[in-house]
């Protein structure tokens, strides 16, 4: 039986990202589970531009960029003790994931 699943990890900060990544590749060492990755996924930028006086001065403008950081982890050969475990240690503060899973 070939249990695969693909873990879609985003975050707005990188160094939590690979915290979650190293603490992902050492839980799989542990329960003695095959894993391909981490894929370094594109990068979403978002560029903001707000007028600094909404009156006079229409070339004073300040800029801000919000990026978020993707990485792709496939685990194979699973079981369902494993993936509560890989559930139960992904909640973290600005971090979303994403299951999905192929028999």
């Amino acid at each position: 039986m070939k249990n695969i699943v693909r873990v879609y990890i985003k975050s707005y900060d990188f160094k939590i990202l690979n915290k979650i990544i190293n603490k992902l590749k050492t839980i799989s060492f542990d329960n003695k589970i095959r894993f391909s990755g981490p894929v370094f996924l594109p990068i979403k930028k978002e560029i903001f531009n707000i007028l600094r006086s909404p009156h006079v001065n229409k070339d004073s403008r300040d800029q801000f960029q919000i990026s978020i950081y993707k990485r792709l982890m496939i685990f194979f050969n699973v079981n369902s003790k494993f993936i509560i475990i890989l559930r139960d240690s992904l909640f973290y503060y600005s971090l979303d994931f994403n299951f999905r899973f192929f028999y």
